[in-house]
């Protein structure tokens, strides 16, 4: 069994050959190994998931060098009644078939601490391309099974995607204007979608954030959620 596996959307949609490493411990020698492999595929860049603990692999990496593009946190929530958030009647559905270009925009804010942002390697807009299309097919209902967002007058503040994966709910995208913050439209949003996972009968949700953004992980800890798990991601370019 090869130790990787080609990644067919990520090859398709940013146009270069993308694969993910399966080794579970990435040894100087190993990664080598692999790095020649993926050369002989004509491989581009390869994601490396790694456990944060395992020193071996992490040193490894760094030396080949592989760019620690994220630091990956999950959180998660259980949702019970018990869970009080501030309520108020500026958060719904958008129903709207087109994406608009707040929208779009907000969803790019939501993402300034992407792998696919902070990795200088990308040099062809793959995150605005990336994000772009996040919004735009959870806009569709084809990432998300739904949106909502927060606006006072006519104005869009901000908004949340919300998926459902059998008893677990995910939050995808969450984003609040960058000139709009303090005002807790961050936790309305978060209570709203635990409302909406709660009718829906979800047990625990999640979401993902990076551990360099601060200001996301005190966010979500501040609305209760626990760390379930991190991973360091690191980008592998195969010059």
């Amino acid at each position: 069994m090869k130790d990787f596996l080609l990644l067919e959307w990520d090859t398709h949609f940013f146009g270069y050959k993308i694969a993910s490493v399966r080794a579970s411990e990435f040894g100087l020698k190993r990664i080598k190994i692999i790095i020649r492999e993926l050369e002989e595929q004509d491989i581009k860049l390869a994601y490396c998931f790694v456990d944060p603990d395992d020193n071996v692999s992490n040193d490894s990496l760094r030396q080949i060098p592989g760019f620690l593009a994220d630091e990956k946190v999950t959180y998660s929530i259980e949702v019970t009644n018990e869970i009080n958030f501030p309520v108020t009647d500026h958060i719904t559905a958008y129903n709207l078939k087109n994406t608009t270009g707040k929208l779009k925009n907000l969803a790019l804010q939501s993402g300034l601490y992407s792998r696919f942002k902070i990795d200088p390697a990308f040099q062809n807009n793959e995150f605005e391309r990336l994000y772009t299309e996040w919004i735009e097919k959870s806009v569709d209902r084809k990432l998300a099974n739904e949106v909502l967002i927060y606006k006072e007058g006519n104005e869009l503040l901000g908004f949340i995607t919300l998926a459902l994966r059998g008893k677990t709910g995910s939050i995808g995208l969450i984003a609040v204007d960058e000139n709009q913050r303090g005002k807790a439209i961050g936790k309305k949003l978060v209570g709203a979608a635990l409302e909406y996972f709660n009718t829906h009968k979800i047990t625990c949700v999640e979401v993902v954030t990076q551990k360099a953004n601060f200001a996301a992980c005190r966010f979500y800890e501040s609305c209760g959620f626990k760390i379930k798990s991190i991973v360091n991601i690191y980008h592998l370019w195969i010059r």
